[in-house]
């Protein structure tokens, strides 16, 4: 038997413990009315090295690194102390050469167990967040079974042995555990459930304030609740390593709690102590609990809840359906059982990050929130911190590119979501075409003028005091922060919850929130035209709508803006320019009344009064804004804002001059929707600081095309106006507005359209027929700027300021990104060419058969980035980023080379690797795969940091590519059209079969006999579409109003044939 397997919906590792360490999470799901934990496990000790609640400070089990995780699981983790007969013994802790020990994981669970013949005994841990309850926990069920032939007696005591108190942040107790342990408190013992928190605040203040909130330990066994060590001295006596349980080895169950206890300045701890005679074939089975409340009545209030029969054997049940309810909405069935359930498994890890999006008064004022997102932070990602709302209807914090990609496909899986994500993320592009890093979560506020009608309607619904509720929804305010207040103060309400809020919500207006955190990246915007793109796969009859007609789109204000070329053009130490102190703070914009640096802004006019306006000028002026950021060649968009693109680890390029084309590439699509929607002589109003803008670079533009001016000199002139048009809106829009024809902005954006077409010849040249992703520029010519003294003039870098006069281009080694950008927007002959291109350089594997992100960088200089100094093999450098490599394989089926296509996804794809060589869940993406360039042999191929990445996105693009194609709707001769054109190998087919769940509502069942492939010369090509039996189309696709039927949800289940 294989030791790492499938075994239906459970993946199986067996002698977990001695297999390669990895680390991976419970996905945190408490459903929209439950109260989610983080949970992170590996495979090392009892599997579970770090929980908490909210944030990555508020840890209950402290949270490590991974290779710390790994080093302290087996002691920090959770134990359990085994007596049988005597005897004493500790699953799951050292070598024990007898036992035998098993991994099983599920998409919202995991279990290990030990089976030991020497004693007699199978120990078995479950763990699972609680779900739909007003408390969050993390229940750990365990079960403790005699296997042997005669009775034994069992002494058992099993918990955790550090405890972090609330109050102590998880950064504190690292490096101040011995001072903060002296505010520890233990209250609520008299009812059995410790009750871990602080008798003040810690901070070094003036202003001393009592801390609300505390964790809790607690375990069930038949009904009851039991007995609970919080003193470590107790169990371990003198070892302070925390190694061996001195006091219950060298004594018993009495001789441990007879000890007095005493938490007074000490780390805590909650274990439960057990003994009994257990009969052969029976088990000594117990249930543990730990989470937050907020205060001990809270947690007191729900003990007969928890206590009840079948309570948390049913919270299991429910906790495994729950996640199922969510990842049925891509539910698949072909030969490759393997792949469907991976399709599942991307699908939930998908919306981890980017939010599942939960439709709220969809027919009425419609409210969409994502729920469940957190930013990419774990053991393996230590660098971040991650936040997941301790709160019904939770959300979390992420990054605009994460958030933004990982959305691509929501319209797809739920249509109501409809425009919204569009909408956020073209909001949040600013006037300079730059975008904040940080997207936090949806606050709500009550509409101008419907406040009193709100006010009256709380009171209504709640029976007694209504003023908690009330002064929440006076402000901003999160649908969670209502529910907990009702959860918390025990509130009654006189309608179901779910409509109470709804009601409230209807009135509200939803407010998109972030912040500039820190940077401009080159690339974030790149993925907004896969949000307009798969809205119009959905609803193609709305276009007129969604660009031109709604008139609600707003600029995002940051507080930082990019400096000009004059400021940031620097002589360094070796007397090399460089660019360096990209962007500052405005001094200005943060002293104009009512501008919050926290907060969100939105751009105003002279008046104090928001500018909206419509998407079709937000993409004028983006697309705008990076046309006119195009490098000296016109091959790359430039990385001036101080951040590079998607490989975040070439950190150094900005400072080079560096650009880059994937930029480009999305520019271009960018131009093109522009040109091909944008005709006629209606009219588009515009900001007229952007029509000017427009003309200016269009008249420079002209000039270059005349011949009257050198590469250089456009690219200066080009930059001169960018700096001026940022000057000119970088406080106020003067609201002054300007008309411009549809004609016209074709007419211009055709003309940027055929330069970015010369510059992408340009850089296809230099890189000797395959496209480079990256360029650097050397001034080598330049002036130091002086004063009228002929001393320095210093920018507020620190370092002298320079005027480049020429630059001299250089291309970096091939990275996969320019690539694959390029091949979603060539034809089929053309694609198949770079591929094989693409093939014969160092980008491909050829011992993993797998797509790297670049060839050797060996050659580069240091100040390139930390990409650079990583080992090759690892991290970004010169290795398998999943999310690259699948956004590379998703071009590849758009483009129509299918062949290609399927002979590298059965080596590639994750279900199809090799367990043993990946090194964890086959069902789980990692973020990378080390590749064959690392030094160490041993870890070719090995999977490392989990799951959270743009692979999943790019995952689920290629499976509606692989099941629908292209375009799912259309619209034709003024009709809607569903299409059925999918691009499926004969061997997926299951007894001539494929189903799989469009739209979430609809199951669609391919039957093709034919054992031919849907695409290709000799392709199977659809005989008939049938629903409920009855003959609807002989085409492959179906028109009108059964076609809006399907999208409306009203058709579940749709069987096409080919033939």
């Amino acid at each position: 038997m294989e030791s790492y397997r499938l075994e239906g919906q459970t993946f199986v590792i067996d002698d977990y413990d001695r297999k390669p360490a990895f680390s991976s999470f419970l996905p945190g799901l408490a459903g929209v009315k439950g109260i989610p934990l983080w949970t992170f496990y590996t495979n090392r000790g009892q599997g579970m090295n770090s929980f908490g609640i909210d944030n990555k400070g508020n840890a209950i089990m402290e949270f490590n690194s991974a290779n710390t995780a790994f080093e302290n699981t087996q002691v920090k983790g959770f134990r359990t102390f085994l007596k049988i007969d005597g005897e004493y013994y500790e699953p799951f802790f050292t070598y024990e050469k007898e036992a035998k020990r098993q991994m099983r994981m599920n998409k919202n669970s995991f279990k290990i167990i030990e089976t030991n013949e020497k004693y007699g005994i199978e120990v078995t841990v479950n763990y699972y967040v609680l779900p739909n309850e007003s408390i969050g926990a993390l229940v750990r069920q365990v079960s403790v079974k005699n296997i042997g032939d005669s009775a034994k007696e069992v002494q058992v005591i099993d918990g955790l042995p550090k405890i972090i108190t609330y109050g102590i942040a998880n950064g504190e107790f690292k490096e101040m555990s011995n001072l903060f342990k002296s505010w520890a408190d233990i209250r609520n013992l008299e009812n059995k459930v410790p009750y871990y928190t602080l008798r003040a605040s810690t901070k070094d203040s003036a202003e001393v304030s009592d801390v609300e909130g505390g964790y809790y330990y607690l375990t069930v066994r038949d009904g009851k609740l039991q007995d609970v060590i919080y003193d470590v001295d107790t169990v371990f006596g003198y070892d302070l390593s925390l190694m061996t349980p001195v006091n219950f080895i060298d004594g018993s169950i009495e001789g441990v709690l007879s000890k007095e206890q005493c938490f007074a300045n000490k780390v805590p701890c909650g274990f439960t102590p057990f003994k009994e005679v257990v009969e052969p074939g029976k088990e000594l089975a117990f249930d543990t609990m730990m989470g937050f409340a907020g205060s001990t009545e809270q947690i007191n209030a729900k003990l007969d809840t928890f206590c009840g029969k079948d309570y948390l054997a049913n919270k299991f049940v429910e906790a495994e359906e729950l996640v199922d309810s969510f990842t049925s909405d891509v539910k698949t069935h072909t030969a490759a059982g393997k792949f469907d359930q991976y399709i599942e498994q991307c699908y939930l890890d998908n919306f981890l990050r980017g939010g599942y999006p939960y439709v709220l008064n969809k027919d009425g004022n419609k409210s969409i929130i994502h729920l469940f997102s957190r930013k990419h932070g774990d053991p393996e990602r230590d660098y971040n911190f991650f936040s997941i709302a301790a709160e019904y209807y939770s959300q979390g914090n992420g990054n605009f590119r994460d958030v933004s990609q990982n959305r691509r496909n929501d319209v797809f899986f739920n249509k109501d979501v409809g425009e919204f994500n569009v909408k956020t993320f073209f909001s949040l592009i600013q006037a300079d075409g730059y975008n904040p890093l940080e997207v936090r979560p949806s606050l709500f506020n009550i509409k101008e003028g419907k406040e009193d009608e709100v006010k009256a309607y709380v009171a209504d619904s709640i029976s007694g005091d209504a003023t908690a509720i009330q002064n929440i929804v006076a402000g901003k305010f999160t649908p969670g922060q209502i529910s907990n207040t009702i959860a918390k103060l025990q509130l009654e309400l006189k309608v179901d919850d779910g409509d109470f809020i709804a009601n409230i919500l209807n009135d509200c207006d939803q407010n998109i929130e972030a912040g500039f955190a820190e940077g401009y990246w080159s690339d974030h915007w790149d993925y907004n035209m896969d949000l307009v793109d798969n809205y119009l796969s959905i609803f193609p009859d709305k276009l007129d709508e969604l660009v031109f007609k709604d008139n609600t789109y707003k600029f995002y204000d940051s507080v930082a803006y990019v400096v000009p070329r004059s400021e940031k053009y620097v002589i360094n130490k070796k007397g090399a320019v460089r660019q360096y102190g990209m962007e500052v703070e405005d001094e200005a914009k943060l002293a104009r009344p009512g501008f919050n640096k926290w907060a969100t802004n939105w751009l105003k006019t002279p008046d104090e009064k928001i500018y909206n306006t419509t998407l079709a000028v937000k993409m004028i002026t983006l697309a705008l804004s990076k046309f006119a950021q195009l490098d000296v060649d016109g091959m790359g968009v430039e990385m001036e804002g101080g951040k590079p693109g998607w490989n975040d680890a070439m950190n150094g390029l900005p400072g080079l001059f560096g650009s880059g084309t994937p930029e480009t590439f999305e520019l271009k699509r960018l131009i093109k929707f522009i040109t091909d929607n944008f005709n006629g002589s209606e009219t588009v109003v515009m900001p007229a600081e952007i029509a000017k803008y427009l003309d200016d670079v269009k008249a420079v533009l002209d000039k270059y095309n005349n011949g009257q001016v050198s590469d250089f000199e456009y690219w200066d002139e080009v930059a001169t106006i960018r700096e001026n048009y940022r000057e000119s809106v970088k406080l106020y829009l003067s609201g002054e507005e300007t008309e411009v024809s549809k004609d016209y902005i074709n007419e211009v954006f055709s003309a940027f359209a055929a330069k970015i077409d010369k510059g992408i010849e340009k850089a296809v040249e230099m890189g000797n027929g395959l496209v480079p992703t990256y360029f650097t520029h050397e001034a080598v010519d330049f002036e130091p700027v002086v004063d009228e003294n002929g001393n320095p003039v210093m920018s507020h870098y620190g370092l002298q300021k320079a005027v480049v006069k020429e630059f001299k281009t250089v291309a970096l080694p091939y990275f996969l990104e320019g690539p694959a950008r390029m091949m979603g927007n060539v034809n089929e002959e053309t694609a198949r060419e770079m591929y094989n291109n693409v093939k014969k350089t160092g980008l491909y594997d050829e011992k993993l058969a797998m797509y790297k992100t670049s060839a050797s960088i060996e050659g580069c200089s240091m100040e390139a980035g930390r990409c650079r100094a990583f080992t090759p093999g690892w991290q970004e450098r010169e290795n398998v980023f999943l999310h690259m490599e699948y956004k590379y394989i998703l071009s590849m089926i758009r483009a129509g080379i299918c062949p290609e296509f399927y002979d590298t996804i059965t080596r590639a794809l994750i279900p199809f690797l090799d367990p043993n060589m990946y090194g964890r869940s086959t069902l789980e993406n990692s973020s990378f795969i080390a590749s064959s360039v690392n030094p160490n042999p041993d870890i070719h191929g090995r999977g490392f940091v989990a799951r959270l990445s743009g692979s999943t996105t790019e995952m689920l693009s290629i499976w509606i590519e692989m099941f629908m194609g292209g375009k799912v709707f259309t619209y034709e001769d003024g009709k809607l059209v569903l299409n059925f054109t999918p691009k499926l190998s004969n061997w997926l087919f299951d007894e001539g079969k494929v189903t799989f769940r469009l739209l979430s509502s609809c199951d669609i069942t391919y039957v093709n006999e034919t054992g031919k492939n849907t695409f290709g010369d000799d392709a199977a090509v659809v005989d008939r579409v049938e629903i409920n039996g009855e003959t609807v189309s002989t085409e492959n696709k179906i028109v009108g109003e059964m076609a809006e039927a399907v999208r409306d949800g009203k058709i579940n289940n749709i069987t096409v044939y080919f033939k």
